[in-house]
């Protein structure tokens, strides 16, 4: 009887054609092809298909679609110091325009308008709060600059035309000792209606000293023009011609009186009168 059953299972796996390997669909989609696969052979589920198949399929989807945004600034940096970093270049250059404006409206030059924006209602509406925007407050601030520079201005064109009008005003009434450097000076920055007497002396002569003396006493009754003296070696003057007084008006010399004492009338000693006289004479004082 084994022999029987071991009959009928050789029969069974010698007519693979008969009862088929697969399923029933599958034989019929197939259109009725013989399988000749070898009994080790592996069958694949038609839900899967072969790896031909899946290349193929993968092979032929459509590439996916990337849009980029646009205005992305690709050099900018990234992370919280990247962050940081642009902020403050930004700060930078906005602090380098508002002084270029600066610069220009000191310069009496207009600073380039900004081009006018178009708003919308909504906008106009949100534009009403009362938080001002940095533009705005920028421009507020030129105002009230530019305000108070012309202020400055008309302050200031009034105190000079002032003082070039009204001498009195500054008085000297002594003699001052100056080196080359603070004769310039003394001559050139004063107001040009200022009479500047300069006396060119040698500390080693009676005779300065006695011009000296003189002129002290008339500088203390001629507050308005202003004495100074300078050595004669600062001068780079000879010293046969010391003393010596020169007179400026507007940084002008008007009066050279070289040995001033050989300009004393004869029989009047070196003092104030006399001196004064001579200078009045050559209209150094009036």
């Amino acid at each position: 009887m084994s022999s029987a059953a071991q009959d009928e299972v050789d029969a069974l796996f010698n007519q693979p054609e008969k009862y088929g390997r697969h399923h029933p669909e599958d034989a019929s989609q197939s259109g009725g092809s013989s399988d000749s696969a070898s009994d080790n052979d592996v069958t694949v589920h038609s839900d899967f298909g072969d790896a031909d198949t899946l290349t193929s399929n993968i092979a032929t989807m459509p590439p996916a679609t990337y849009h980029i945004p646009q205005g992305t600034i690709f050099d900018a940096n990234t992370g919280p110091k990247g962050v940081i970093a642009d902020a403050q270049s930004f700060d930078k250059a906005r602090k380098r325009s508002f002084r270029g404006t600066l610069q220009a409206l000191s310069n009496g030059q207009t600073p380039a308008a900004r081009p006018a924006h178009k708003t919308s209602p909504g906008s106009r509406e949100k534009s009403s709060s009362p938080e001002l925007s940095a533009d705005d407050e920028e421009d507020e601030f030129m105002r009230t600059w530019r305000a108070s520079r012309m202020n400055e201005l008309r302050a200031g064109e009034h105190d000079t035309r002032t003082r070039r009008l009204s001498p009195s005003k500054r008085k000297y009434g002594s003699v001052e000792t100056v080196d080359a450097v603070g004769y310039l000076d003394a001559v050139e920055k004063v107001p040009v209606d200022t009479v500047v007497v300069v006396c060119v002396y040698d500390h080693e002569s009676s005779v300065s000293g006695l011009v000296e003396d003189a002129l002290r006493q008339l500088a203390r009754t001629h507050v308005t023009t202003r004495f100074v003296k300078l050595h004669y070696l600062d001068a780079e003057m000879d010293e046969v011609a010391v003393p010596a007084i020169l007179a400026y008006r507007g940084g002008d010399l008007f009066a050279n009186l070289s040995a001033v004492i050989e300009e004393i009338p004869m029989g009047l000693d070196m003092g104030p009168t006399s001196l004064e006289s001579v200078l009045k004479k050559h209209q150094v004082l009036s």
